[in-house]
């Protein structure tokens, strides 16, 4: 789980530098449409076909898992309806990213959707995959254990491991930072002695590239590296500042979403993710604007507010019916059971 999660992480920040603020906020709730289609395929109900599995002759004697037993909530078509929603809004906004691989005529270098912004974007969308496969892996580890499992221990543990192996592979993925269409136009003034992209990988400055994360975390790297060091300009103003209230946000919405649970508030847990899409969009809005100072146009914004309102309305319908809680039942036995063992 833990490396999942990193891998997602990882490809998410590789690609996100060169994605429009306004979709990391769209695409990153692909997840949906995926957690219910490995869902549907990995544990069949009536919606999915079921698959026909070879079994030996030994196994025909066994009695079949009685559904009401079974830890894997259902799937109800409504869930289906918002993961349609979800992913049709996932499909719109990533529609001019493969047009501009298609008919890259159509977009000059110079325009915002050029060859290296489409394949971010793509990029970015993929990131969500071993996210939904790690958040399949985890609801499944909770509801499968006989044990009860502490989801704040789950989670810290997680984190714990994600981080370590963050460490040790981030030198390696420093160079990839916006992927794809490196030229020659962009290394001048630099250090850098490549023409492709792919000649960034793998990175044989390892020791330096991890003295330079450092560096930057801690406010020191010189700001010759900074500029000119890396493919992707590095910015540490506040690194670390930022970084701590990053994890501070984390713990503190961690810490809120377990007592609206603990209250049975789940409808404002749902009307809360609608307004954080909500919020989400308007504050990338507002940063594409006044701070990364980006004309997309008119009909870009529209398109993007578009996909938005799609994802609102798909996000509404899949948590209008919450998923059933996992139980976990230990059976103990009773003092005289099993006597008959011991005789």
């Amino acid at each position: 789980m833990a490396i999942l999660d990193t891998i997602q992480l990882l490809f998410a920040v590789i690609s996100g530098s060169h994605v429009a603020p306004v979709l990391t906020t769209i695409l990153v709730h692909f997840t949906i449409p995926l957690t219910t289609l490995f869902t549907q395929c990995l544990h069949p109900d009536p919606l999915c076909p079921r698959r026909n599995l070879q079994t030996n002759d030994d196994d025909d004697n066994r009695p079949a898992p009685s559904p009401s037993n079974s830890n894997i909530a259902p799937i109800t078509s409504q869930h289906v309806f918002g993961s349609t929603l979800v992913l049709l809004s996932t499909v719109l906004a990533l529609s001019p990213a493969i047009l501009a691989l298609i008919y890259p005529e159509y977009f000059p270098p110079k325009n915002i959707m050029a060859n290296r912004t489409a394949w971010n974007t793509i990029l970015f969308v993929l990131s969500t995959i071993p996210g939904a496969l790690s958040q399949l892996y985890k609801h499944r580890a909770m509801a499968t254990f006989a044990q009860p499992v502490d989801a704040t221990l789950l989670n810290f543990t997680l984190s714990t491991f994600s981080l370590a192996f963050a460490t040790v592979v981030s030198p390696l993925f420093y160079s990839l930072q916006g992927l794809a269409d490196v030229t020659t136009d962009v290394l001048v003034g630099t250090d850098l002695k490549v023409r492709w992209w792919i000649h960034l990988y793998p990175s044989t400055d390892i020791s330096k590239n991890t003295a330079d994360g450092i560096s930057c975390l801690l406010g020191t790297l010189d700001n010759v590296v900074q500029r000119n060091g890396y493919p992707e300009s590095a910015h540490c103003d506040y690194a670390s500042g930022i970084v701590f209230f990053h994890v501070f946000s984390i713990v503190a919405l961690h810490h809120a979403i377990h007592r609206i649970c603990n209250a049975g508030a789940f409808k404002i847990l749902h009307r809360g993710l609608s307004a954080g899409i909500i919020l989400g969009v308007g504050v990338m809005m507002y940063y594409q604007i006044f701070v990364d100072n980006v004309d997309y146009g008119f009909l870009p914004n529209s398109w993007n507010i578009t996909c938005a309102v799609v994802l609102v309305m798909g996000s509404e319908v899949y948590h209008r019916v919450s998923y059933e809680e996992p139980s976990f039942e230990t059976k103990y036995l009773e003092i005289g059971d099993g006597g008959d063992d011991f005789e």
